[in-house]
């Protein structure tokens, strides 16, 4: 089914009758640094540039150099393996300072999702989500159980004396007896601009388990709570940026990531917990979010995924979407799903690039993309599919477990694997996977780690990722014990487009 309004370039692989899905693996080569007239006019042929599945139609002016990369090597001193070339720097670890010099502050447990920032004197801040569970994250995948806003200062303090740590959040300071200064929140690292890390401060407290979140284009950081009632946040990456804000029109859900498509005035943010997860978005007016400017986050619609003809069907080729108004009245999603709306079981990252919403779920191990212009949805990489072309590697598995993503401007998509191998792959436009980085730990005990929070550097140079439940030599740890922040320095450098940090307005 061809769609009236698809993307333009979209339109045009049509026109050459070309293969759809095909095409779409290679887009942002297009959309990224290769023109599209002389693009479009090297497909359909082979090509014997290095990296190249057989037949696949590319401008061999473009070769990523991820798809040059040789296979990973044995660990190196900080236990992590990588390809010849590149190098690892241990940058923060749980409770202790990242910065000696800087005592009281200590690094949060948990990491999970993370964003970049330049700064004007040409250094970088890494934002991090702490996941650190409380109280209210025991009742995280059971829908009947109580919400963290019906329960009482009895129960916070119930809850303490347990053992089971301090209930946070939306209850008022004075109904919690004890806060630990590890149940959620985000924290910051600063480098200057020789890549040294100069300061390290927290930008939000208060808050439980914050999973993922999203770096917005006017240099600040929104972030949600994975709970059955959590609430998405915006907070300044910068130190005494100003007093975070909660967001009210993203819905009380368990937030994951969150990408913002400025030019359509809309932000799309997933959703992972009790495996009757739907896809969101918010979405303003243009009197509510000017041109260039931010968003009156008072104001939006929230909105809901609908795929009629079935997640399978998108699995096979691209499928009209549409979106359906949220019942938003403060009562949980999950409370209230709307049974037309679509389910995509443990949706995790998402990324806007070049009018495509692409976004992870984990229980299938797909990645999607949706074509924001056409209003269609269709798979890109499914490991029921097999490998397309060939792995750098062929003892390499497929990925599993996929959760958070980034991604180049040229549509190179790191994806990290909760579960799988501890690793953090490359998709590349082309369909194949290559493994980019294994953190150390074992995969196969009880209760491995994760891959989290990748962020490249602005020079594109560094690559910045987490381990979120081990120590340095890999030892995993149950939850609010672990935490490892990794540098990795690739001896080539990819393009990529941060916002600068900023402040929150006063008056926002």
């Amino acid at each position: 089914m061809k769609t009236p309004h698809q993307h333009p370039l979209l339109n045009t692989i049509e026109q050459r009758g070309l293969p759809r899905r095909r095409f779409l693996r290679h887009l942002l080569f297009a959309a990224g640094s290769v023109p599209t007239a002389s693009w479009l006019a090297a497909c359909g042929s082979g090509s014997s540039t290095p990296g190249a599945g057989a037949g696949s139609p590319r401008d061999p002016r473009f070769n990523s150099r991820f798809a040059t990369m040789g296979p990973l090597q044995a660990p190196d001193a900080n236990g992590v393996q990588l390809p010849e070339g590149f190098s690892s720097r241990v940058i923060a670890v749980v409770n202790q300072p990242p910065i000696p010099s800087q005592p009281d502050f200590l690094w949060h447990s948990d990491p999970d999702g993370a964003g970049m920032f330049r700064t004007e004197d040409g250094g970088w801040i890494y934002c991090s989500n702490s996941e650190a569970r409380d109280a209210t994250t025991l009742f995280a995948a059971t829908p009947d159980a109580p919400l963290l806003s019906e329960l009482t200062s009895r129960d916070a303090l119930e809850a303490v004396t347990t053992g089971l740590g301090a209930i946070t959040g939306l209850l008022p300071l004075d109904a919690v007896p004890l806060v630990l200064p590890f149940s959620g929140g985000v924290s910051a690292l600063r480098f200057d601009k020789d890549g040294n890390l100069v300061d390290a401060y927290p930008v939000q407290r208060n808050t439980t388990t914050n999973c993922s979140g999203g770096a917005t284009p006017w240099g600040t950081w929104i972030n949600g709570e994975e709970i059955l009632d959590g609430f998405m946040f915006e907070c300044s990456p910068l130190r005494d940026g100003g007093t975070p804000r909660r967001l009210e029109r993203f819905g009380r859900k368990a937030h994951e990531m969150a990408a913002v498509d400025a030019d359509a005035r809309a932000i799309y943010h997933t959703e992972d917990i009790t495996g009757e997860d739907r896809f969101y978005r918010t979405v303003f007016s243009a009197a509510d979010w000017p041109a260039g400017k931010r968003p009156d986050f008072s104001k939006g619609k929230l909105q809901v995924l609908a795929v009629d003809a079935g997640i399978d069907a998108a699995r096979q080729g691209p499928v009209p979407i549409r979106w359906v108004d949220a019942i938003d009245d403060g009562t949980p999603q999950h409370r209230v799903y709307q049974e037309e709306t679509t389910v995509f079981a443990g949706n995790e990252g998402v990324w806007f690039l070049k009018g495509f919403v692409f976004f992870s779920t984990k229980s299938d191990d797909n990645i999607w993309a949706i074509d924001t212009i056409g209003g269609t949805i269709e798979s890109i990489y499914n490991p029921d599919d097999g490998p397309v072309g060939s792995f750098e590697d062929p003892d390499e598995p497929p990925m599993a477990g996929v959760d958070n993503l980034a991604m180049t401007l040229d549509g190179e998509m790191i994806v990290v694997e909760d579960g799988g191998d501890l690793r953090a792959m490359v998709l590349l436009p082309d369909g194949r996977t290559i493994p980019l980085l294994r953190l150390p730990g074992d995969p196969d005990a009880p209760s491995p780690s994760e891959v989290t929070g990748p962020a490249f550097s602005p020079d594109g140079r560094r690559l910045y990722v987490c381990s979120q439940r081990a120590l340095p030599d890999g030892t995993p740890t149950p939850f609010g014990l672990g935490g490892v922040v990794y540098e990795i320095t690739m001896p080539f450098s990819v393009r990529v487009d941060p916002p600068l940090a900023q402040p929150l307005p006063a008056d926002a």
